[in-house]
């Protein structure tokens, strides 16, 4: 790291600002309180989800959706988007090539078309990277959310909640450091702008430097997050949302499978080994990213409200110098143990690619009563744009940039494709109209009815789909409450997903059975609910095996499973939170895979624990400890074929101290070292995890 990098980091240090510590007792994960105040007045509040769209009661929802605040975030020292998942019952990484933002959700592949910004899709495209300093809380919905969100997949969608202006002013810089030559400077910054509170400004800034555990790795992030609150009158607001996120990495790339869960015969790889450098041209994975958006609110009366969000993003990407294992040029299995040692790569670049989206959520709510029987109705009209420019070659003659393992010459030169780049135009629509009513009748039985008509345009294809939804919850007690769904998903695949012979794939369906118990005693010392599902999906966009790059559809496949999630508070001193799934996903229908087949890069059972400790008294007051372990069984590759990923369990802990304006927290992942690989890609992408590792952080708020 360059001097100016330390100067920058080191001047900081003498000018920390950090938020008071969190409290011990708020749950890592609040999956109950699902009671959604009218952003018309009060805004969004932490631990609430606005995914839902409407303020209904949290044990009238019926569907389960869980939340990770941003105190969750920071507590356990977490900056990307698949580390904070892992405290969600039902997801898991997948094909994250050890760098994007991709992941199941109830065993299903959420890679694209799941990632939603207050409300409305965004960055959904390979390589996508999300920065969650600038959030509020993330937000996992489970199951068909067609009926809110528009085509999206079968298991479910994540939507991330922007920070935004508050009345009370705050000031939080922070700085922190840690494995891998870690330097991070972040400033949260929020202010009335008029004396008469009319007008409201809060900024997030992000500088963030680092290397990784693979050699010649590393990674640079700019992130800018202005917003900007206009309180109109006493029932209208509008806010305004930016966000500039500029990327400068050199990503690290999958191992081959040889050496790492299969045998090899000369030995394991380490888990630094670099797939990717020529000397020193370092691959490249360039991001530079812009957006601005609104949000408006006005409440008309008691009876009706209107809310709009609307968004603009631009997205230019750039890769180059890329490599990918394919496989090995020498093969030779003897005895199950592979014998050669010369690794073939294809080379990914120079690639560019223009991203331009626009998005527009338009929806009101009408509260009222028909007799004795209440009605929350809820009529919105979306519609989401996609403009894409994308130029780009490669080498994917595995021998033209071959490695030995057990000699790598990183100084030969890499052999280029010499095409010219050829420019690629895409565009995709989407235009949607949703209604639904929830419905009150009596103390104890609501209803929840409604369905979705979309129109998607993709690359000359149009689909016309309608969506529809039901739910019922009955209330055992004031603190508890049975729930059941049914609803069904639509999902269009992208215009870059096609057969070898050119064909455009038809869209995905799907189906969601799903019953629940939810549970919140009224002193919250208790909060979590169990769920049962079966998920049903059809036409199932999958890699061609024989074919790089192109996709078959598989006919059926069907996931059931339980879910588990819970926060405990038994004393102000103690929260334990927890988080479980048992996931069967297979092939149920198909033409050219076997019936049965278990479905690929997903545990069938996982469990993640999280508790801490917050002393209370004496000289340590407000030292608090905390322990986490995560568990992830076998998963099956691609389809079940071949080999499997194995278990694997880890430790984290964490230390924090409230120092009353500052406030220290340190984490530490991976406690034991344990080798293990989270996820794969492609049957010889393995991902590998990180080894031990830790983080400093240093707060001061004023």
């Amino acid at each position: 790291m360059g001097g100016i990098k330390r100067a920058l980091f080191a001047g900081s240090t003498g000018f920390l600002v950090a938020g008071a510590a969190m409290a011990a007792d708020a749950p890592a994960i609040d999956q109950q309180r699902t009671e959604v105040e009218s952003v018309t007045v009060t805004g969004i509040r932490p631990g609430e989800p606005a995914s839902l769209k409407t303020d209904i009661p949290p044990l009238e929802t019926a569907r389960a959706i869980s939340v990770i605040t941003a105190q969750t975030l920071q507590e356990q020292g977490i900056t990307r988007l698949a580390d904070a998942l892992r405290n969600v019952a039902g997801v898991s990484r997948s094909s994250t090539y050890g760098y994007f933002d991709a992941f199941q959700i109830r065993g299903y592949d959420a890679a694209y078309g799941s990632i939603f910004l207050d409300g409305l899709t965004s960055g959904n495209v390979a390589g996508a990277v999300n920065e969650l300093a600038g959030l509020e809380q993330v937000e996992v919905v489970k199951g068909p959310a067609s009926v809110l969100f528009g085509a999206s997949p079968l298991g479910g969608v994540v939507n991330l909640v922007s920070k935004r202006p508050k009345a009370e002013p705050l000031l939080d810089v922070g700085v922190a450091t840690g494995s891998y030559d870690l330097r991070e400077i972040t400033v949260d910054a929020n202010h009335a702008l008029t004396k008469d509170g009319s007008l409201l400004g809060r900024v997030n800034l992000v500088y963030r430097d680092a290397d990784a555990f693979v050699k010649n790795s590393h990674s640079q992030r700019i992130y800018i997050a202005p917003a900007l609150t206009w309180k109109i009158g006493a029932d209208t607001r509008l806010t305004l949302l930016g966000r500039y996120q500029r990327d400068y990495d050199s990503p690290w790339s999958p191992l081959s499978a040889w050496g790492t869960i299969l045998p090899s015969a000369h030995g394991p790889l380490p888990l630094d080994f670099d797939v990717n450098s020529r000397g020193a041209e370092r691959a490249i994975n360039n991001l530079n990213a812009k957006q601005i958006g609104y949000v408006f609110d006005h409440r008309f009366s008691d009876t009706f409200k209107f809310s709009q969000t609307v968004r603009y993003e631009k997205r230019q990407t750039y890769w180059n110098r890329w490599m990918f294992v394919a496989g090995f040029m020498d093969d030779n299995v003897v005895d199950g143990v592979q014998q050669g040692h010369v690794l073939g790569r294809y080379l990914y670049g120079p690639f560019f690619e223009t991203d331009k989206e626009f998005g527009a959520d338009s929806r009101l709510t009408a509260t009222f009563n028909t007799g004795a029987i209440g009605h929350k109705v809820l009529a919105g009209l979306d519609y989401h744009r996609m403009r894409n420019v994308n130029a780009g070659v490669g080498n994917y003659n595995p021998s033209d940039n071959a490695l030995d393992i057990l000699n790598p010459d990183y100084d030969a030169p890499h052999v280029p494709n010499t095409d010219a780049l050829s420019p690629t135009k895409g565009k995709t629509s989407q235009l949607g109209f949703y209604l639904h009513d929830h419905i009150t009748i009596g103390e104890h039985l609501t209803l929840t009815v409604g369905g979705r008509w979309d129109q998607a345009k993709s690359g000359g294809q149009e689909d016309k789909k309608f969506s529809p939804s039901a739910g019922a919850t009955w209330s055992l007690t004031p603190g508890a409450s049975l729930y059941a769904n049914y609803s069904k998903s639509f999902t269009p695949t992208p215009s870059w997903q096609t057969t070898f012979d050119g064909s455009l794939l038809p869209p995905e369906t799907g189906q969601n059975i799903e019953a629940g118990l939810k549970v919140r005693t009224e002193d919250g010392m208790l909060s979590g609910s169990i769920a049962a599902y079966q998920l049903t999906r059809q036409n199932v966009a999958t890699d061609d095996p024989d074919h790089l790059f192109f996709y078959v559809v598989t006919g059926e496949q069907r996931s059931r499973g339980v879910e588990v999630e819970g926060a405990w508070r038994p004393t102000t001193a103690v929260v334990v939170t927890a988080a479980y799934a048992h996931i069967n996903a297979k092939v149920t229908k198909d033409n050219t895979l076997p019936v049965g087949l278990p479905l690929a890069n997903f545990p069938e059972n996982s469990l993640n624990l999280w508790g801490k400790y917050t002393v209370q008294e004496g000289i340590f007051a407000r030292l608090g400890m905390s322990l986490g372990l995560l568990y992830n069984s076998d998963k099956h590759l691609y389809e079940g074929q071949l080999y499997t990923l194995p278990s694997y369990t880890l430790l984290n802990a964490g230390l924090s101290y409230d120092l009353g304006p500052w406030d220290l927290n340190l984490t530490a992942d991976n406690l034991t070292d344990k080798r293990y690989f989270p996820d794969a890609c492609c049957l010889d992408r393995i991902t590998p995890g990180a080894p031990r590792n830790w983080r400093l952080s240093l707060r001061r708020s004023f």
